[in-house]
């Protein structure tokens, strides 16, 4: 077996890179996104980066399966019924598997082969190039995505939410850093995650760094106070304790904290996390009206369904994306080409 490792500006550019070596039969193993140099003055330049493997010795002909999924096995194929039809040609099982591959909800993933069919002919169901276009371009219309930020002016509050362990943290720092020392805006820090005193010591380490005021809060109605020393500030990033979807009386208080408070909310999520358990903390944090999403750890799966299946169920847009926990490098603006491409392999 041959493995190595292909960079593009765009993803099919190192796919075809690739294949160009490897040729048709060759495997993707792996894809990330990696940097190189400064773009604009704000966050890394990106490239693509797929790590291709290829059989010597396979037989002549017999193409492997192209795949970013971490699983070994199969998908399991979508039943004729699920999709309202009375067969299922072999290009449509082809595409239920894709996009079962990068663990989209079977629920999502069969509304989509749908919404595919439906714009192309029944004596068409067979061309599995014009249905996998068809697909893109669905992919692409679910994939929302959030305009850069602007600073015209007005200040702008974001308050970052979610559950334990996303990330919320470290995505903080990551957005000072390019804001304050690469984009030369005022940048103020608040943390509410007082219940863990290393939660605080770990953004005070960052603000001493980056010469960033931070301030703790310690009750619900300290913020209001707290935004009020930073009105000369561009940019006001808010820390917050981790909550789990579970824990009604957490949720309450942080509800609490931004009561009457012209505050942005960006619910970061782990792009780890399961399509079920997605959902439910969706649910639960919609009650604090979501404005953004946040999604995570991209480095640390090989599937991205969850790029898809987020912000069509939370009906709010993407705005960043992370990578790693390099600061403050692992962060990017969502982009739709990017999110579809790494969705679809290419």
């Amino acid at each position: 077996m041959r493995i190595k490792k292909f960079r593009g500006e765009t993803l099919p550019d190192a796919v075809t890179k690739m294949k160009a070596e490897f040729g048709d039969d060759a495997i993707i193993l792996q894809t990330k996104i990696v940097k190189k140099g400064r773009f604009l003055g704000l966050f890394g330049k990106k490239q693509y980066e797929v790590l291709g493997a290829v059989d010597p010795n396979a037989q002549p002909g017999r193409k492997q399966v192209l795949t970013t999924s971490s699983h070994n096995q199969k998908p399991a194929a979508v039943q004729d019924q699920d999709l309202g039809v009375a067969d299922s040609s072999s290009a449509i099982q082809l595409l239920y598997q894709l996009l079962s591959s990068q663990d989209l909800s079977h629920a999502l993933a069969v509304r989509i082969v749908k919404t595919v069919l439906q714009q192309v002919p029944k004596q068409d169901w067979n061309e599995t190039e014009l249905l996998k276009k068809k697909l893109r371009t669905e992919i692409s219309s679910l994939i929302q995505v959030d305009t850069p930020w602007e600073f015209t002016g007005v200040q702008k509050v974001v308050a970052f939410i979610g559950p334990t362990g996303v990330g919320k943290t470290t995505t903080i720092a990551k957005l000072a850093a390019n804001y304050h020392l690469i984009a030369r805006k005022k940048v103020g820090l608040i943390t509410l995650d007082t219940y863990r005193i290393a939660a605080v010591e770990h953004l005070k380490k960052y603000a001493d760094i980056m010469n960033v005021p931070l301030t703790a809060v310690y009750s619900s109605s300290g913020l209001a106070s707290a935004l009020n020393a930073y009105a000369d500030m561009d940019l006001i990033l808010i820390d917050t304790y981790g909550c789990s979807h579970h824990n009604r009386e957490r949720m309450s208080e942080l509800n609490m904290a931004f009561n009457d408070l012209s505050v942005e909310k960006y619910l970061v999520i782990s792009a780890t996390t399961k399509s079920n358990d997605l959902m439910a903390i969706i649910d639960a944090f919609k009650e604090l009206e979501i404005d953004n999403l946040i999604i995570t750890k991209l480095d640390e799966t090989q599937s991205f369904g969850i790029l898809v299946e987020a912000p069509d169920y939370a009906r709010v847009p993407i705005a960043f994306i992370t990578n790693g926990q390099s600061v403050p490098d692992d962060i990017e603006i969502a982009e739709n080409d990017q999110l579809t491409s790494m969705v679809l392999g290419g």
